[in-house]
C-alpha cells in the first residue's frame, strides 16, 4: 500500500466519523424538541389546572427562557418553575402557608423552603411551585430583593405570551435581569452553575436590549443591583459573557469584574450544573454532616469574592432550619 492509498482510507475513516457524529446530533436535536413539544403542553395544562383552584401562575426561566431563544425547540427543557400567588390575596406569611397546604395535599412527604416546595409531578414532568422568586442569604439584601419582587408582581402576572398557542405569563427582561441573576448566584453557593443558565442570560439581555430600544441604563442597574446585594455578581457575569463568550459590550447592564469574572467561570467549568462533576465535593460524603460541611467549605471559597452573603450564609441556614420546622 502507498502513501496515497493510506491518505485516502484515512480520509473515508474520518469522513465515516464525521458522518456518525452528524446523525447523532440530528437525533439528539430531534429528541430535544419532542421534550420541548412535550414540556410546553405540560406547561400550559399545568397553568389551567391552577388558575381553575384561584391561583394566578407566571413561568419562571425553563419554557419562558425558550421563547427568546431564535429557535425555542432547540433549548434542553428541564422542570417546571411557576411562581404563584392566591388570586387578590397578600403573598404574606399565613398565604404562602395555604400554598404550601394545597402542594402537600397532592404530595404529602413534600418539604416547603423559604422560596418553593417540589410539587407532584405533572405528566412525568417535574414541577416547583414558588411562592417567592428567589432569594439572599443577607437579611437586609433578601428584604430589598423581595420588595422588588412585590413591587413587579403584577406586571409579571399580567405580561402574557403565547405558548403552544396558549396564553400564559412569564417574566419580563426587566424582571428577568435582576431574578435571573440572583438565581444564578443562589446556585453558586448551593449547587453549582450550569452553562445553560448563563447562555438564558445572554438572552435575557438581548431581549432587554430590544425592548427598551436603546443601551440598557448602566446607572439604574447598578444601583438595583447593589441595593439586593449583586453588583459583584452582576459585574462578574458581564465578565465572562464579554470575554469569554463574545457577547457586544453594548449589551452589558453593568461594568466588569476580571478577578471574580475568572473566579467564577472556573466554578462553573470545574462543577457545572448542580455540581455534578465537582470532585471537591467528594471528600464530604452525602450525610446530612457532609453536605453542611461541603456548605462551608464553598463558603470559606467564596469569601474573598462574595464576603456579605459567604458571611451570611450560614446564619440564614440556621434561620431557615427554623422556617422550615414552622412550615412543615
Amino acid at each position: 500500500m502507498n502513501v496515497q492509498d493510506v491518505l485516502t482510507d484515512a480520509d473515508s475513516k474520518n469522513k465515516e466519523a464525521f458522518e456518525d457524529l452528524i446523525m447523532s446530533w440530528m437525533g439528539d436535536v430531534m429528541k430535544i424538541s419532542r421534550r420541548n413539544k412535550k414540556v410546553n403542553k405540560d406547561v400550559v395544562e399545568l397553568f389551567s389546572s391552577l388558575e381553575e383552584k384561584g391561583l394566578q401562575c407566571c413561568l419562571l426561566k425553563g419554557q419562558g427562557n425558550a421563547l427568546m431563544y431564535p429557535r425555542p425547540d432547540s433549548r434542553i427543557s428541564g422542570d417546571i418553575d411557576v411562581w404563584v400567588v392566591r388570586k387578590r390575596k397578600p403573598n404574606d406569611d399565613e398565604n404562602i402557608r395555604k400554598i404550601i397546604k394545597f402542594v402537600k395535599h397532592d404530595k404529602p412527604d413534600s418539604k416547603a423552603s423559604y422560596h418553593h416546595i417540589d410539587a407532584k409531578n405533572f405528566n412525568g414532568t417535574p414541577v416547583e411551585i414558588h411562592y417567592r422568586p428567589q432569594f439572599m442569604f443577607g437579611q437586609r439584601h433578601n428584604q430589598t430583593l423581595q420588595s422588588y419582587f412585590e413591587q413587579q408582581a403584577d406586571k409579571q402576572f399580567e405580561h402574557k405570551v403565547s405558548l403552544d398557542g396558549h396564553e400564559i405569563a412569564i417574566p419580563t427582561a426587566e424582571f428577568n435581569a435582576c431574578f435571573q441573576l440572583s438565581h444564578i448566584f443562589n446556585h453558586l453557593f448551593h449547587e453549582g452553575i450550569g452553562l445553560r443558565q448563563i447562555v438564558d442570560y445572554y438572552y435575557v439581555l438581548v431581549t432587554l436590549h430590544k425592548d427598551e430600544g436603546k443601551n440598557p441604563d448602566s446607572t439604574y442597574w447598578e444601583r438595583l443591583f447593589k441595593q439586593v446585594g449583586l453588583l459583584e455578581m452582576g459585574k462578574a457575569l458581564m465578565w465572562i459573557l464579554v470575554h469569554q463568550l463574545g457577547m457586544d459590550e453594548s449589551l452589558a447592564i453593568v461594568g466588569q469584574d476580571e478577578q471574580r469574572g475568572r473566579f467564577v467561570l472556573n466554578e462553573i467549568l470545574t462543577g457545572g450544573n448542580f455540581g455534578k462533576y465537582d470532585a471537591r465535593n467528594a471528600r464530604y460524603g452525602k450525610t446530612p454532616l457532609g453536605k453542611n460541611l461541603q456548605r462551608l467549605a464553598r463558603d470559606m471559597r467564596l469569601v474573598k469574592f462574595f464576603p456579605t452573603e459567604s458571611l451570611s450564609e450560614p446564619l440564614f441556614r440556621i434561620k431557615h432550619a427554623w422556617w422550615r420546622y414552622r412550615h412543615n
